[in-house]
């Protein structure tokens, strides 16, 4: 089972009015073999539109494309204006789900790391938003799947280090929760320090220390700790290093 699963399963079920629903079929392998040129003559042809959605339960195509890794047909639908936020049945948009894709490029079906970092700044410069408040975003899922290239890119391009937090208060584990619980020093670093709020709580009531004691995380503690007892205006990178 592929690891973006059990975000899924945290999500929320949100279906998304994203246009006509095309069966599962020639074109859903089209867009897994990320073949733009019959997606395209489907298109000129009439036979869907750039917002249908696709397969059971209904994805949107750049949804879909994004999950394949294809990049030609991202490019293709991107460029015939089709909802870059348009969200799955869970609430995931395309760029949600680039950003999630695991690190396995020899399973099969999963693109390499390469083609979906592409697909991530092919949405965000088109002008896909890297907000969602209330819920999941793409830094959330690329803290989750442990993609600090992809985290670090969210970042330099002003996402929130906090997710969908919104007013201190989060109904879903926040990225840096997300990271602690997986013990990736360098997300939980690069979080802290692009000013992640470690006092935010999850829907259990655990903030990212908690979620680090809860997964034996012990070696993260120092570094949460360091950044729940910064002083206002203090760096983290500075007060923090060597923790």
């Amino acid at each position: 089972m592929r690891r973006w699963v059990p975000i899924r399963r945290l999500a929320a079920a949100i279906l998304a009015a994203a246009g006509p629903h095309v069966a599962h079929g020639a074109l859903f392998q089209d867009i897994e073999r990320d073949d733009a040129s019959a997606v395209r003559r489907a298109l000129d042809a009439g036979e869907v539109t750039a917002n249908a959605t696709v397969g059971e339960p209904p994805v949107p195509l750049i949804a879909a494309a994004a999950r394949a890794g294809g990049i030609r047909v991202v490019r293709l639908l991107v460029e015939r204006k089709a909802d870059l936020d348009a969200k799955t049945p869970a609430g995931e948009t395309a760029v949600m789900l680039a950003a999630a894709i695991p690190d396995a490029p020899a399973e099969a079906g999963v693109p390499p790391r390469q083609v979906q970092i592409e697909i991530v700044r092919v949405l965000v410069e088109a002008g896909a938003s890297l907000a969602n408040p209330g819920y999941f975003t793409a830094v959330s899922y690329a803290a989750y799947a442990g993609h600090v290239d992809t985290l670090r890119y969210l970042l330099d391009r002003n996402a929130s280090p906090d997710g969908g937090a919104v007013g201190g208060e989060s109904r879903y584990p926040t990225p840096l929760a997300m990271a602690a619980m997986r013990g990736d020093r360098e997300a939980v670093w690069l979080l802290l320090e692009r000013g992640a709020n470690p006092r935010i709580k999850g829907p259990a009531g655990e903030d990212a220390l908690g979620f680090a004691r809860k997964f034996n995380r012990a070696d993260l503690a120092p570094l949460i700790e360091c950044a729940l007892a910064l002083a206002p205006g203090e760096r983290f990178a500075e007060r923090c290093a060597g923790r």
